[in-house]
This record gives C-alpha cells, sequence and structure tokens, in this order.
C-alpha cells in the first residue's frame, strides 16, 4: 500500500513538471552609464554628422641661400645677430657646372700627351692643350680637346672627333660649385622680416620657406 501511495506521487510531480511553461529569458542587465538618449528627427531632417577632426598645423621653415663658401663667416655673422633666432642648420648642394670639358685622360708623361696633341692635330683636329695632373695622387696628364659653356655643345664636339675614330673622348663637367643654405626653424613673422634684410646685403640669395629637416 505505501509503495502504491509513494508511485502515485511521483505520479503527480512529473505530471506537473509537463504542464508548468518554462521561465522567460532573462534580459541582459543594462549598463546605464553607458545608455544614450537618441533625439528623434523629424521627416527630412538630415541625420547629424560628427564634425571631423582638426588638422595638425603645418609646421614651416624658412631657407636662405645659397650662399658661396667666402660668404658663410658674414652670413654666420649675420644670422647671429638676430634676436631670438634659435639654432639653425647649415646644408649644402652641388651647384650646376660652369662649363664643360672634352678631353682624353689617362696620359702617362708629358712626352706622351705632346705625341698625341701631334698626331691628333696631323688628323685636321684643332682646340688642343696639354692639361698638367692634379695634385691628388696617381693624377696624370691630359688633353684638352675643347671649354664649351653648354653640354649640348660638348657633346657635339666628343661626337664629330668620334666619328674621325678617336678614342678615349670624354665629356667632364667643370666648375661646379658648392651652395650653402641655412634652414630656420620656428619662424615668427618678426624672425622672418629680419631674415628678409639680409639677401640685398648677400648676392644672388634669398629667402624662402621650405619643409623643415627631419630631426636627427
Amino acid at each position: 500500500m505505501i509503495v502504491l501511495l509513494l508511485a502515485n506521487v511521483v505520479l503527480f510531480l512529473y505530471a506537473r513538471n509537463e504542464n508548468t511553461p518554462p521561465p522567460p529569458p532573462q534580459q541582459p542587465l543594462l549598463n546605464d552609464e553607458r545608455v544614450t538618449l537618441l533625439k528623434s528627427l523629424a521627416e527630412g531632417e538630415p541625420v547629424p554628422v560628427a564634425p571631423a577632426p582638426a588638422p595638425e598645423p603645418v609646421i614651416t621653415c624658412l631657407e636662405w641661400g645659397p650662399l658661396a663658401e667666402a660668404q658663410l663667416d658674414n652670413a654666420r655673422t649675420a644670422l647671429n645677430r638676430i634676436p631670438n633666432i634659435g639654432p639653425f642648420q647649415e646644408t649644402r648642394r652641388q651647384g650646376s657646372p660652369r662649363s664643360w670639358l672634352v678631353s682624353i685622360d689617362n696620359i702617362s708623361s708629358r712626352a706622351a700627351a705632346v705625341n698625341r696633341a701631334n698626331e691628333l692635330r696631323r688628323q685636321g683636329v684643332s682646340d688642343i692643350s696639354v692639361l698638367e695632373p692634379g695634385p691628388e695622387a696617381g693624377a696624370t696628364f691630359a688633353l684638352s680637346l675643347g671649354v664649351f659653356s653648354s653640354e649640348q655643345g660638348a657633346q657635339s664636339r666628343a661626337a664629330s672627333l668620334t666619328n674621325k675614330k678617336i678614342s678615349g673622348v670624354k665629356v667632364m663637367p667643370r666648375g661646379a660649385a658648392t651652395s650653402v643654405f641655412f634652414v630656420v626653424s620656428n619662424a615668427s613673422p618678426e624672425l622672418e622680416q629680419r631674415l628678409r634684410e639680409l639677401p640685398p646685403r648677400f648676392a644672388d640669395s634669398a629667402v624662402q620657406s621650405t619643409a623643415c629637416p627631419s630631426p636627427h
């Protein structure tokens, strides 16, 4: 009898669990600090766009030049006399050649250079002179076959000599001077005005804006 009673209790509890609806799903908790209330938009009202970040200021420097080597001491003195100029940098650039030389190089002695010059004259070549070797070690004699103010003129002369079966002809630039430029950073309007007063005292120089050099 007791066994039958327990069986009925178990059956009752089982039937009750089958008819009980599942609990509703638990809603995720909201973080009040992250809730943002959006304003409702009227019909046709454009969606507001976040403003673009302000661009970073462009820093430019001022460059003064070109200056010849002979002008450097006076140029440095003039810059150092400008109040609050701060540090400035010197940069050097190779200038354009002033002329072009047509030559035959690597002649071991003066006698050999004179003999070669006489040989070329017999072939109808004019405007020849012997060039002394430079002071550097291993320098040799050479023959000048003309000096020209333009590279085109020098190349034309070299081509005409090559057509005459003359070997070893070269075209070399001459007189390429090195120019110096000063770059000043963080130039205020007052400093720029003082810099622009310098070019009239130094021939062929000018002041202009330039990109600031990369920090070392």
